[in-house]
């Protein structure tokens, strides 16, 4: 290797590690930080973020609001790399975040604040939820995030264990203790 090769290669390797360490989500907030005065689920600003899943991507972007049954969400939409979409409809409201479920025509509970560790719930969909911790930590190819609100679920895909950070919302899942998704600062 010439000493022009090495030098190449160390400096995309600072490259690198620069843009993912300083990566913002909002101005002064770094990509692997908490947001101390966030929200588990940011539903009232605009976002847009890529999540890597398994062997495949999704943007997800929150694309406004739509009135249901006389009340307000925030339209989310999920875009996969095979350009498959779908719009999730969530709200908060008294610190307890609902989804509209669009199949059942129905409100779901996604999260209660005053939920402690250990609360579990059955959805009206038949998903089943449980607080596992927060102050969950989750190593990812970018960061090592700690404080997180780790929920399980059981869903009719699987069992997997979601984790959220606050003033991001949710940055990735395990199941079977392996990581299968993860927020990525990486847009190309």
């Amino acid at each position: 290797m010439t000493s022009n090769q090495y030098f190449l290669r160390i400096f995309i390797l600072f490259l690198f590690s620069t843009i993912v360490s300083n990566a913002q989500i909002g101005e002064g907030h770094r990509f692997c930080d908490e947001l101390k005065t966030g929200s588990y689920f940011p539903l009232s600003y605009e976002f847009k973020k890529k999540i890597l899943w398994s062997k495949t991507y999704y943007w997800e972007t929150k694309i406004g609001t739509k009135q249901i049954e006389g009340k307000e969400y925030a339209e989310i939409k999920q875009e996969w790399e095979d350009k498959n979409t779908s719009i999730l409809y969530m709200r908060e409201e008294d610190g307890v975040v609902y989804q509209y479920d669009q199949y059942i025509k129905k409100e779901i509970i996604r999260f209660d604040q005053k939920q402690k560790k250990g609360d579990a719930w059955t959805t009206a969909n038949k998903a089943k939820y449980k607080i596992i911790s927060y102050e969950g930590e989750l190593q990812t190819p970018y960061c090592k995030y700690t404080n997180l609100l780790v929920i399980e679920a059981e869903v009719s895909y699987g069992k997997f264990n979601f984790y959220y950070l606050k003033g991001q919302g949710y940055i990735g899942a395990t199941t079977k203790g392996m990581l299968i998704s993860c927020l990525t600062p990486e847009w190309n």
